[in-house]
């Protein structure tokens, strides 16, 4: 490794601040035993996995987290090159012309793997809209909503499609704010000022809120919105909330965010939530069946960030067991996350609930008396026996003191009410749903 003792020390330091961010599991799964250091210099940082598996696991799942860590303890300028033995990774980009910023650009998010959803698909379309003429459509554009909902994948998409032709610079507020500070302790700042007017095309900025009350901050980044505004220059801002709605926004600067356009996105629906799921998995190589996929949507409802770390999760517990991800072992393995079903209804349960919704007694149902107000709720009672529990009609017959041929002919009535009585239908569906409830 590159530098001696003190080197050695910001690897240890590295580590830590790694753990802080995916986890102990992560680490030692995916970091301690798969990752080692060949180069931590002042500007570059190159990492080698020991197969090309672990790089690319890797370099999909955590190098954001890894540059982020590096950059904690070397600064805002190293750049990471992520390699595996007996080869160079071929994922980084080439290296850009002398005139270029360093962009900052995660190339792993794109618009090609974005899944669109009703959630999104408003908030998606202006960002393909900054891509067809940056600085002049939608300038700037302004996109809100809660954490891990998929603004910063945006944000990254629309740098990763206009790269190849201008000069992009990606900044999370934080960055900036450091980044501003250093520039008037070294009184640089008209060198950070000029930087912006002569090497950025397009700024993407990242959780603007964090900006919110401190002034100075607040002040160049209104003279800098004025000068790249001036000049035909893109800027792509996202924050948790509307700009009207970020307390302490200076109020200069909350009229200019207002000024381009402002577009939101929501928490996806379960079937967008299952969209997202399968393309990542995909990108991993994960095979999830469709009740896995469906048992996940339906826990994780509100974060696209919550849901890459249950995919982490699983492709751990894939690669630590060897063994299929089958709906019965997630939900042994990772009960936090997919509690084991409840159990169906028992024929009991079921008696009772239809005795109730027809105000007769679960004795009715079971006893001998044929009057119209007691058989027809019998006949419901079988067939949702039937429907719920999948019990054979012998097995029915005897928890209703009935036949066989009394069952079957009780189902099949019930059946026909299905399909030709739609009255009849929305009651069974409301009865099936409070046994199963």
């Amino acid at each position: 490794m590159e530098g001696g003792g003190g080197r050695e020390n910001a690897w240890t330091e590295f580590l830590v601040a790694l753990e802080r961010r995916i986890g102990d599991q992560n680490m030692e799964i995916w970091i301690r035993s798969a990752l080692r250091a060949d180069q931590v210099g002042h500007r570059t940082v190159r990492l080698r996995a020991e197969s090309k598996y672990y790089h690319d696991w890797i370099h999909d799942n955590l190098y954001r987290d890894i540059l982020a860590a590096w950059r904690e303890v070397l600064g805002p300028a190293v750049e990471l090159e992520l390699t595996w033995d007996g080869a160079a990774s071929v994922q980084e980009p080439a290296p850009a012309p002398a005139r270029r910023a360093h962009s900052g650009l995660d190339r792993s998010m794109t618009f090609d793997n974005f899944v669109v959803g009703k959630c999104n698909e408003f908030a998606h379309a202006a960002a393909l809209g900054v891509t067809d003429a940056p600085g002049l459509a939608h300038n700037p554009l302004f996109i809100y909503g809660g954490t891990g909902l998929g603004k910063t994948h945006l944000m990254h998409a629309i740098g990763n499609c206009v790269s190849h032709k201008f000069n992009v610079v990606y900044y999370p507020a934080q960055h900036f704010f450091d980044a501003m500070v250093r520039a008037l302790q070294t009184r640089s700042i008209a060198e950070f000022r000029e930087r912006f007017r002569t090497e950025v095309d397009v700024l993407l900025l990242d959780d603007v809120q964090f900006l919110a009350g401190r002034d100075r901050t607040e002040e160049e980044l209104f003279y800098l919105f004025e000068i790249m505004r001036a000049e035909g220059k893109a800027i792509v801002l996202t924050a948790d909330e509307p700009p009207a709605s970020i307390g302490k926004l200076e109020p200069r600067l909350r009229s200019r965010f207002e000024g381009g356009l402002l577009v939101d996105v929501q928490p996806p629906d379960v079937e967008t939530m299952m969209a997202i799921l399968a393309t990542k998995a995909e990108a991993l190589r994960l095979d999830l069946p469709s009740d896995v996929q469906w048992a996940v949507a339906q826990q994780v409802r509100t974060s696209v960030r919550e849901l890459e770390g249950v995919l982490n999760r699983l492709s751990a517990l894939k690669a630590f067991y060897g063994r299929p991800l089958t709906l019965p072992f997630v939900q042994e393995r990772l009960v936090d996350l997919i509690p084991p079903a409840a159990p169906p209804p028992g024929p009991e349960l079921i008696i009772s609930r239809v005795a109730e919704h027809f105000h007769i007694r679960p004795s009715d149902i079971r006893g001998n008396r044929r009057p119209a107000n007691i058989a027809y709720p019998r006949q419901v009672a079988m067939y949702l026996t039937r429907r719920i529990t999948g019990l054979s009609f012998p097995e029915i017959g005897r928890e209703f003191g009935r036949d066989n041929s009394t069952v079957q002919y009780a189902c099949k009535k019930m059946e026909e009410q299905v399909h030709t009585n739609p009255n009849a239908r929305a009651e069974l569906d409301l009865l099936e749903r409070a046994c199963r409830a």
